[in-house]
């Protein structure tokens, strides 16, 4: 399932979803990150140097569905980025999934 994945009111990418743990509610994805991106990559990335992921203590995320549903994760939402690597992943858990089983 597409959504968009913001850090307070700004979009920072898309992300097509899939359910990565079904017993915890887990879904993620790989970030295709637009421009806005570009202004928090330096501290997401120092995030993951520092701690291993930049999550919902860090930055205020938010991810909004294609319908404009927000989830409400009861386990936040994380994302990881590697300046050694290409790859931005997002992954959220703690959700209602049966909106990813329809």
């Amino acid at each position: 399932m597409k959504g968009f994945l913001y850090i307070d009111n700004d979009n920072i990418g898309e992300v097509n979803f899939s359910i990565i743990d079904e017993s915890m509610g887990g879904i993620g994805g790989n970030l295709i990150a637009n421009d806005n991106y570009k202004k928090y990559q330096p501290t997401i990335q120092q995030h993951f140097e520092k701690q291993g992921i930049s999550n919902v203590d860090n930055f205020n995320f938010r991810i909004v569905l294609e319908d404009n549903t927000e989830l409400k994760p009861e386990g936040g939402i994380g994302v990881t980025d590697s300046a050694d690597f290409d790859e931005i992943y997002v992954e959220s858990a703690g959700l209602d999934l049966s909106k990813f089983q329809e």
